[in-house]
């Protein structure tokens, strides 16, 4: 019997034209059922993956790849050669890949023998003739869309909030949305409202944000389904609503933006003292800019909320980092009341860049010695478990198609049962990347510790006089996140602080590395200097 793998693949443009995965592997299995001297042993297959990314850069492509290794199949069976690659340079490179491992390639629908010069010849010529496709199809795409475009047509993506699109494709206006756009506007350009007091009052009214009135964008609930000062103020430079659309202007393979008319929804004078004021407010925003540079922006996480932490620059006062659920507009928008604690700046930078510095001075040190080949062969038992499972659940999804086609099962229950399984293999799959990343972080070990003992080797003979730039390059080098939350501690509140290393889990000993200057936050004063400072926490240090 010959082992035979089916490997699909559709990409998004596919999908679109109704070209689903699933039409590829019914007729493959039934093709296949025709030879009587066939089994299918696997299916591998790539679901809204480009055609232009790198076979061995798939998920389905990658795991066929390390099967084919294994000798798990004989041969494998696609729909058209285009499947390994929409260009000849990746198709090659596909096909070259399986062959070395003596795997059989064969195409439904074009005949071809690899094992001979003529056979070779034509899959060269399929290939070309694939890329040749493409090209001419993107020309045509290309050349129509900016037709069209220029005659005011809506080609596809987000249409924006107070319009729709017609049965002939043209920008309509609206009229129940575009109300609140004109409300907007007259609340920033003639109330002088700011966007966080008009995201707070049309989330006060009940007015549907953008992707619940269209039940599109963002699917999740709360925070996600309210109005934001990020989607008003877009919206208050956005130059649709005074009649001009922008085509192609986040576009790298455009040249030119098109710039056609559409129906306005504001008057171009109340569109332009919008955008005045605007700059206006960050010119006043930039103007009162700390002169301070957070070393750690970005990379402190709440605990409680997860939310990440921002830098507070006070003149008379230390800076601290907060958690960002304690900004005014955060609060009034979506109802939060995050208590984690917050961080003075200085000595959290302190703290953490002594451990920087520590591992900047001392890599060697700290670096793990694995039993390499113990923990890879554990990784690798754990990895062919999950690809067992996976196997087993793909004979689950094809016994249920089965099932189906003779209509043992209808259409509910089969959507039901391959929905579940999907949310199976979506979960080992991500397992399985986790794992994957460690096999590589451990065959790589080495070159990864030359590599960043190379970086901070550029750094060490200056480390006394180093920038805040270069340490900020450094600590990101170094520091994945830094996780704060609080306890109470004979009392009183104090930070918890937990950092997490790059790659610390294979490479550096987190409880190893020790600041040059131990800090214990061990308590908290509480100040009220002035107003703004009625919740800010300062740390001192234990002599």
């Amino acid at each position: 019997m010959k082992r035979i793998a089916l490997y699909c693949r559709v990409s998004s443009d596919d999908q679109r034209k109704r070209e689903t995965i699933d039409n590829q592997v019914d007729i493959l299995h039934a093709y296949s059922e025709m030879k009587e001297d066939w089994i299918i042993c696997n299916e591998y297959l790539d679901d809204g993956i480009s055609g232009t990314i790198a076979f061995e850069e798939r998920p389905a492509g990658k795991r066929l790849i390390e099967d084919a290794k294994k000798g798990l199949f004989d041969a494998i069976l696609v729909y058209r050669i285009d499947r390994f690659g929409r260009d000849t340079l990746s198709g090659l490179r596909a096909s070259e890949s399986l062959r070395k491992f003596e795997v059989e390639i064969i195409s439904y629908t074009e005949p071809f023998d690899l094992n001979t010069p003529t056979g070779r010849y034509q899959f060269i010529n399929y290939l070309n003739m694939a890329e040749l496709e493409r090209n001419n199809i993107l020309d045509r795409m290309f050349l129509g869309a900016t037709r069209a475009a220029k005659q005011g047509k809506w080609l596809g993506g987000i249409v924006p909030y107070g319009y729709y699109v017609n049965n002939d494709g043209y920008l309509e206006v609206n009229e129940d949305e575009a109300v609140i756009v004109r409300k907007m506007f007259d609340m920033y350009v003639n109330e002088g409202m700011n966007t966080v007091d008009i995201a707070v009052y049309l989330n006060t009214v009940g007015v549907p944000c953008f992707n619940n009135s269209r039940k599109s964008g963002k699917r999740n609930t709360g925070v996600a389904s309210l109005w934001s000062t990020g989607s008003i103020q877009r919206m208050l430079s956005n130059s649709t609503y005074m009649g001009i659309h922008e085509y192609g202007k986040r576009s790298n393979k455009r040249k030119e933006t098109i710039k056609r008319e559409v129906p306005p929804i504001v008057p171009i004078e109340v569109w332009e003292k919008a955008v005045q004021s605007r700059k206006e407010n960050m010119k006043m925003a930039n103007r009162n800019s700390p002169n301070r540079t957070f070393l750690l922006r970005t990379l402190i996480k709440c605990g409680e909320c997860d939310r990440t932490y921002y830098g507070v620059f006070y003149r008379k006062s230390p800076s601290v980092y907060s958690c960002s659920s304690k900004q005014s507009s955060i609060k009034k928008i979506y109802n939060t009341n995050c208590h984690n604690i917050n961080l003075v700046a200085d000595d959290i930078e302190e703290y953490i860049w002594d451990i920087c510095r520590e591992i900047l001075l001392n890599y060697d040190d700290y670096t793990i010695e694995l039993d390499d080949e113990k923990e890879l062969k554990n990784l690798n038992e754990d990895l062919n478990n999950f690809k067992i499972k996976l196997v087993e659940l793909e004979g689950e999804k094809s016994n249920i198609l089965k099932l189906f086609r003779r209509n043992i099962i209808d259409e509910k229950e089969l959507e039901q049962q391959l929905s579940d399984i999907r949310k199976d293999i979506t979960s080992y799959e991500s397992i399985m990347t986790e794992i994957n990343s460690k096999i590589d972080i451990i065959k790589n070990k080495e070159s990864v510790i030359n590599k960043n003992k190379s970086q901070l080797e550029l750094y060490r003979d200056r480390v006394e006089s180093l920038s805040d730039d270069d340490k900020i390059k450094i600590i990101r080098l170094l520091i994945k996140s830094i996780v704060v939350s609080t306890k109470v501690v004979d009392g009183y509140k104090i930070p918890d602080i937990q950092v997490i290393l790059n790659s610390s889990e294979l490479l550096l000993e987190p409880s190893r590395i020790h600041s040059s200057n131990e800090h214990k936050f061990c308590r908290i004063l509480y100040t009220a200097i002035n107003p703004r400072q009625l919740n800010l926490f300062i740390f001192h240090r234990l002599p």
